[in-house]
């Protein structure tokens, strides 16, 4: 009789594996701690006397969903972009974010939300379909929980769609199509030889895996 899988058969994981998402977090961590701090502090201050201060992190939203779509079309294994999103947002705590308080937690749910389309293929299609599918995914998520965090009942539903425009629009450029671009260069060049998609590099990386599961 075969034992019961657990959900992410996390257990299948190997060294280089570990190795890999806690660079891919620590590097989008850096990242990410940079890009939130100086917009918050110096583009939103600038553009807040025209009224567009609350506007200005939705542009760069798609580069905190990175790591969770560029980690698990990488690695094709369940789980990983829930456990790269998040230990992406626990990296900046510890690195004294100004966001503490609700990084993690958003950092998880965008993580998850991604997670959701790369499961939804059974972690065996890894294409641009995929990727831009995860991206949207982080992003449904983000803003459902931003739209629980800020109350937005109360925001006129233009300013709520001209939002979620984009931020989406953001992360179909930023998470979806510059990580598969950037993971595709890296397995070009046999960076990621050792990993599912440089394995695969040699065939069409825009197709479905047909016999092997990276699951």
């Amino acid at each position: 009789m075969n034992k019961k899988k657990s959900l992410w058969n996390l257990h299948t994981w190997q060294l280089k594996d570990v190795i890999l998402v806690s660079l891919i977090s620590v590097f989008f961590a850096v990242i990410c701690f940079a890009v939130v701090h100086f917009v918050a502090f110096t583009v939103t201050p600038l553009l807040a006397p025209i009224g567009l201060g609350d506007m200005a992190m939705e542009f760069v939203f798609g580069i905190f969903f990175m790591s969770a779509v560029f980690a698990p079309y990488i690695m094709r294994k369940a789980g990983v972009a829930t456990v790269v999103g998040t230990l992406t947002g626990l990296v900046q705590v510890l690195m004294g974010s100004a966001f503490a308080s609700t990084v993690v937690v958003s950092a998880f749910f965008q993580g998850l939300g991604a997670e959701v389309f790369f499961a939804a293929f059974g972690y065996k299609k890894f294409n641009r379909t995929t990727v831009l599918l995860a991206a949207t995914g982080a992003t449904i998520a983000s803003f459902v929980l931003a739209w629980y965090r800020g109350a937005w009942n109360n925001v006129l539903p233009e300013i709520i769609a001209i939002r979620f425009f984009i931020r989406l629009t953001s992360a179909l450029l930023i998470s979806g199509g510059f990580s598969k671009f950037l993971a595709d260069r890296l397995a070009k060049a046999g960076v990621l030889k050792s990993y599912p998609i440089g394995e695969k590099y040699a065939g069409n990386i825009d197709e479905p895996l047909r016999k092997k599961s990276y699951v």
